[in-house]
């Protein structure tokens, strides 16, 4: 039997995740009040904007009468650790498809997922780069049968209307008194949600408006800002009161973290009594520091940071 968390529950939880203030020296001197919005607190196991985003496809699976999901990810991948025990709580079977052969030592994420019952279907990096073709769909189809597919990320149109909840919540919390809300953006899909739900939470928004600005892990971002207005567009919204800056990722999407990178994340969880995840928000956490120097805010200003959870994979970083 299939048994989900019900919207109402949803979005109760949503609305009471709390907002700390960051006694962060650098914020101070630059006369810049600076909070975090702890969403790795919203779930044990689906931790920040993984809740969000497999929210509703987990419903959609539901409601289709899928018995099972099927996703994709690497050997240390957030969502598909979150996916395995989302699968595990609510009755579905789940399989993974994860790039890379089969390692004689699995990650703990993978070890976490195996034990959570989730079937571990390797292929090889060539194949995974095909992963949205017809041949490998007809392959796993004949292997496992029927299965509701969540894209890499859970970044489909499920999981951006289910961070828009993300977006209104601290609408609703901050009741427009903030000057930037700021998140790490890997697919946009996070980002796309969340400033289409701080649009709709804040009827006084001026939407072309830079109120949301997103930090890129990634080394070349590509089409990262055209695939966040294709997410907006897929949910009917139009809002632009976002900004996507680069330059923050560091040496690249989930390499090894460079000696000042860890020195700062050392600092940062001292002043904030929390952790950061090594991939997304630890890199958000380094541009702004690195915006603060460059006084990108007036003194007065008030930014809002979320954490965006996946405090599992500091694992494969040999972060405990």
């Amino acid at each position: 039997m299939i048994n989900l968390l019900s919207e109402d529950e949803f979005l109760e939880r949503t609305a009471n995740v709390p907002l700390q203030r960051v006694p962060w020296d650098l914020a101070k001197q630059k006369g810049v009040d600076v909070f975090i919005r702890r969403d790795d607190l919203i779930d044990t196991h689906l931790s920040g904007n993984k809740f969000y985003k497999l929210f509703y496809n987990l419903h959609a699976a539901k409601d289709s009468g899928y018995q099972q999901l099927l996703s994709f990810g690497g050997a240390h991948s957030n969502h598909i650790y979150a996916l395995a025990m989302a699968a595990k709580f609510s009755g579905f079977k789940c399989i993974g498809v994860i790039r890379g052969e089969r390692s004689r030592q699995l990650s703990a994420t993978l070890l976490d997922a195996e034990s959570a019952g989730m079937k571990l279907h390797f292929v090889s990096r060539t194949d995974y780069r095909e992963k949205n073709s017809q041949e490998l769909r007809g392959s796993l189809n004949r292997l496992y049968g029927d299965f509701f597919e969540i894209p890499e990320g859970g970044a489909n149109n499920y999981g951006v209307i289910g961070t828009t909840a993300l977006g209104t919540a601290i609408s609703q919390q901050v009741k427009g008194d903030y000057t930037s809300i700021c998140i790490a953006a890997g697919t946009a899909s996070t980002l796309a949600g969340v400033a289409s739900g701080v649009a709709m939470g804040d009827q006084n928004l001026n939407t072309d408006d830079k109120k949301v600005i997103g930090f890129s892990v990634l080394k070349g971002d590509g089409d990262l800002g055209s695939d966040l207005i294709n997410h907006q567009h897929a949910i009917n919204s139009e809002t632009n009161n976002w900004r996507l800056i680069s330059g923050y990722h560091c040496g690249g999407y989930a390499k090894k973290l460079p000696n000042y990178l860890r020195q700062f994340m050392s600092e940062f969880e001292a002043t904030a009594n929390l952790q950061l995840d090594p991939v997304y928000t630890v890199k958000m956490c380094w541009g702004v520091a690195q915006l603060l120097v460059q006084n990108y805010w007036p003194r007065g200003s008030k930014i809002i940071l979320i954490h965006t959870g996946g405090l599992q994979g500091r694992r494969g970083f040999g972060l405990f």
